[in-house]
């Protein structure tokens, strides 16, 4: 017996119906973590617990600095009226002696990307792949929980993730337990999703003194700021502060003071927009043929434990209904149970990627959006139609 025109109406009607995407978390998993982009509510259970673990009489008496959340904090008008004891890194440039700022081996290029994963990260993922590099990827809790698949990608690809806090917020103008709160909940997504516990944070902004940096030794966090001179500036494309061609020059220059360098470098770029992500393929290449070797930044300390759980001997997660191993995962020793069911992810790229100097952007987000919806609207077709026929069949 055929299906009736009628029928097959109501299947596409019903499809019409599946969900954009199967990678997100489910709803349920979702309402466990903070909302997305907003400071984690201190008052909860689980964060009083994490700040009752920390002593606070090694934490240093900072009073904290001015911003409109979440934005980095204004530096005073004067040095004079930065407390001698802060070492504020981003309004004195003060550096800590276990703040990781350069690779120590020469040549060496500490690869990072903050502030993902987002939509175009797996074009990233791509270059990266093409060119046989890994790197670390400054993760931000929140864009965790709306692209969960493509952190466990990056983890299948060999690349390092550290933290970028939950919702990108200037660390000095936090209270000590929004700070607290701040950081945990971004561990936990991650710990959640790949079963690995990190060890390196990057502060948003760079914002960071003593007071930050305390809470974040005794969380078990290495401080990892970006080499002076070596901030790629791409975040500024969005914006139109900047452009491409002028991204290109600076790095260019920078490129020329290798020689007089002691050691190697860790730059500055992001992953979180079209702009960005269309000039990290020329920066990699332009930086290669001047001799770095990028690498991420276990490696560019020469860390053989990269997370803090690498020693473990025992599963780490034991996560909700989910089966499947985590993937990629290097020096756990142990199958982890990942919130989300690891699987290949097929990027959208253009492969048109731009060479140096180039102002044309690579894939639009709409474009991105309007083809995995079709990919995802096919198959979930396909699979509706396949039982219609079958119970018609009957």
């Amino acid at each position: 017996m055929r299906p009736s025109f009628l029928s097959v109406t109501l299947v596409m009607a019903v499809v019409t119906m599946v969900p954009s995407t199967f990678a997100e978390m489910s709803k349920k998993q979702q309402k466990q973590y903070p909302p997305k982009d907003e400071l984690p509510d201190v008052n909860s259970a689980i964060v009083k617990k994490w700040v009752a673990e920390i002593d606070w009489s090694k934490v240093p008496k900072l009073p904290l600095a001015k911003a409109k959340y979440p934005d980095c904090p204004d530096c005073p008008s004067s040095k004079k009226l930065i407390p001698k004891d802060a070492c504020w890194w981003t309004c004195d440039g003060c550096v800590a002696k276990d703040d990781i700022e350069v690779c120590p081996r020469a040549k060496a290029w500490g690869l990072t990307y903050d502030d993902g994963p987002s939509e175009e990260t797996p074009r990233l993922l791509k270059k990266l792949k093409q060119a046989n590099v890994t790197s670390t990827f400054f993760v931000v809790g929140s864009r965790v929980l709306e692209y969960p698949e493509t952190l466990l990608q990056e983890v299948k690809d060999g690349h390092h993730i550290g933290l970028h806090t939950w919702s990108h917020a200037g660390m000095t103008s936090l209270t000590n337990e929004q700070i607290v709160a701040e950081v945990k909940w971004a561990e936990k997504i991650v710990f959640d999703v790949t079963g690995l516990r990190t060890k390196y944070w990057r502060p948003p902004y760079g914002d960071v003194d003593n007071r930050v940096r305390e809470i974040l030794r005794q969380l078990g966090y290495v401080t990892v700021i970006w080499t002076k001179e070596w901030d790629s500036n791409d975040w500024q494309i969005p914006d139109k502060t900047i452009t491409n061609k002028e991204v290109f020059r600076n790095f260019k220059w920078a490129l020329s003071t290798v020689p007089k360098l002691k050691g190697g470098v860790i730059t500055l770029e992001h992953d979180l927009f079209t702009q960005t992500v269309n000039v990290a393929g020329p920066l990699l290449d332009m930086g290669m043929k001047k001799g770095l070797e990028p690498m991420d930044i276990a490696q560019c300390v020469n860390d053989p434990n990269p997370y803090q759980n690498s020693l473990d001997k025992k599963p780490a997660a034991k996560a909700p209904a989910a089966k499947a191993p985590v993937v990629g995962v290097k020096n756990v020793g142990t199958e982890q149970t990942p919130l989300v069911k690891p699987k290949e992810v097929t990027p959208v790229v253009d492969e048109n990627i731009p060479s140096e100097g180039s102002e044309e952007g690579v894939v639009t987000e709409a474009k991105a959006k309007a083809a995995s919806a079709n990919k995802l609207a096919l198959t979930a077709t396909s699979v509706v139609l396949v039982a219609v026929s079958a119970f018609f069949s009957l």
